[in-house]
């Protein structure tokens, strides 16, 4: 054996090293022979296929059915076809039906001839709603947000098409047109700009608060034009102010609870 103090060579079973005097181990100091390691080699597995649905629950995602769109394209159809039908009954001449209805909307029933597309512009509209509500939302777009931003154009755009059909019903234009275009509008930019996470986390109830403030003041500001032709902004501007103190006051908790934390 070898003492574990100096090294040096001693008979085995010695307590103590005869040239340096130091305590010796039983068992210590013997060299250790280098054991080489074999590392064994990786077993490559291959990877087993895993179906769509699989996939889909580890993501989190319900899994897509390619059936459900073959349904949304017949129900698409199905929704044209009738659509199309009456554009062309329309365009040829409308019934009389139809001129009642008219009478009772306050439309110009001058504009109601052959050659003119008037009361069929409106069933557009119930089927176009239609398949927005039922048959896209099955289709199951990649990006929403950015769809749901190009369904409030094409209706933004569809009601100004009311509007210049329907320039005769005060109603309309001057109430319902600008009221539906603020909230479109700023619904649209909303949906933008959580998509992209511009707008994220608590900042999200922070942003509708805004909006909701935003519209108010706009609703109000269309009251005034249509009733006294002039601005006088009263009831808009205190719910704007409780919404916008309301908003100060979650971020400043929320700023607080997030220092207390770290």
């Amino acid at each position: 054996m070898y003492c574990s103090n100096c090294g040096k060579q001693i008979d085995d079973g010695s307590v103590t090293c005869p040239l340096c005097n130091a305590q010796q181990n039983s068992g210590a100091g013997r060299p250790q022979a280098d054991v080489p390691v074999v590392q064994a080699e990786p077993v490559y597995i291959p990877p087993t296929a895993q179906p769509d649905e699989v996939i889909a629950e580890k993501k989190g995602k319900k899994p897509a059915n390619p059936k459900a769109k073959g349904y949304a394209a017949i129900a698409s159809a199905l929704l044209a076809f009738p659509t199309l039908i009456c554009l062309v009954v329309d365009y040829l001449g409308a019934p009389t039906w139809v001129h009642w209805i008219f009478n009772f909307l306050e439309i110009n029933i001058e504009q109601i001839q052959p050659g003119h597309m008037d009361w069929s512009l409106y069933f557009l509209g119930i089927i176009m709603c239609l398949w927005m509500a039922i048959v896209l939302p099955v289709m199951k777009p990649k990006r929403p947000a950015v769809t749901v931003c190009v369904c409030l154009a094409v209706i933004s755009l569809y009601m100004l098409l009311l509007a210049y059909i329907n320039s005769s019903a005060t109603w309309y234009v001057q109430w319902v047109l600008p009221v539906f275009l603020m909230i479109t509008v700023s619904s649209a930019i909303m949906s933008i700009l959580i998509s992209y996470k511009i707008i994220k986390g608590r900042h999200i109830a922070t942003a509708i608060g805004a909006q909701v403030a935003l519209i108010a003041v706009g609703l109000e500001i269309v009251g005034d034009m249509n009733i006294y032709a002039a601005v006088n902004l009263r009831w808009s501007l205190i719910v704007s102010v409780v919404i916008v103190g309301a908003v100060l006051i979650y971020e400043a908790a929320s700023y607080a609870a997030r220092l207390n934390r770290k």
